[in-house]
């Protein structure tokens, strides 16, 4: 009889084997066609047990059910993987973003300026400023996904701070903050930026809001059932834990916008 192995990993098989039990793919392996990668486009979105559209739903409805099961009990295999479905929004993010600009208009406040300017050489500082801001707007707008990347590890960092107590470390903080995130973008992608790119510069504040408004219910129903809170203290903490990774991002922002207009 011929030796049976693993396509992936060369691990010997038994001829009963319908998966490899050290890698676990499929013995069942044959040659691309279209009806398989239709299949499995549609089998990976909306498997009835671990499909990317069943997780988003999750997600939606029992966020907290999500982050116990997924940080706290191990079930891991249960779910579409998380950071594949993150990499999956944060496409349709950068998408939606180069479709409706949200960045762009706020260079108009150093256009505002130039039309002040009393003298050639402060209107030639603010030109360049409004110059350097149009740049950096559009750079931002190519670069949401990495502004995601670089937002999850601060928010992650101020619910450990705050909340050390309870007994997870802060790489569980970021996975949850991860996860939750998936949700976010999405929310933010179909709903806030295009109001962003569609309504004047000057309701981008309350846009804003509104967004961050929707975070922090969102965020405040998952943790309730992930840290197990109870009463308006706890909640009140979530709060504060979301402002605080708010502050530490805004700050790690404005850090970014100020080297990059006064220095490059």
């Amino acid at each position: 009889m011929t030796a049976l192995n693993c396509s992936n990993c060369a691990t010997p098989l038994d001829p009963a084997f319908k998966h490899c039990p050290d890698c676990g793919q499929s013995t069942a392996i044959h040659r691309f066609n279209i009806k398989h990668l239709v299949h499995e486009f549609l089998h990976a979105f909306t498997h009835t047990d671990k499909g990317a559209l069943i997780l988003l739903r999750d997600l939606v409805v029992r966020p907290s059910t999500v982050l116990r099961e997924y940080i706290v009990e191990g079930k891991r295999k249960k779910y579409f993987n998380p950071f594949t479905l993150l990499l999956l929004v944060l496409g349709i993010t950068v998408f939606m973003s180069s479709i409706f600009h949200p960045m762009q208009g706020s260079e108009s406040v150093y256009k505002e300026q130039i039309a002040l300017a009393k003298s050639e050489k402060k209107k030639a500082f603010m030109t360049t400023m409004a110059d350097k801001q149009a740049k950096l707007n559009e750079w931002l707008e190519k670069k949401m996904n990495l502004m995601v990347f670089i937002t999850a590890p601060l928010m992650a960092l101020g619910f450990w701070l705050v909340f050390k107590g309870k007994g997870y470390n802060y790489a569980e903080h970021l996975v949850a903050y991860l996860l939750l995130t998936c949700f976010l973008s999405l929310a933010s992608s179909l709903l806030f930026l295009p109001l962003l790119g569609i309504l004047p510069p000057e309701s981008k504040l309350w846009i804003g809001l509104a967004n961050l408004l929707l975070q922090i219910i969102y965020i405040c129903y998952a943790y309730k059932g992930f840290l197990i809170l109870n009463g308006f203290g706890d909640l009140f903490m979530v709060v504060i834990a979301n402002i605080l990774g708010t502050i530490f991002w805004l700050a790690v922002l404005m850090i970014f916008m100020l080297v990059y207009l006064i220095f490059l």
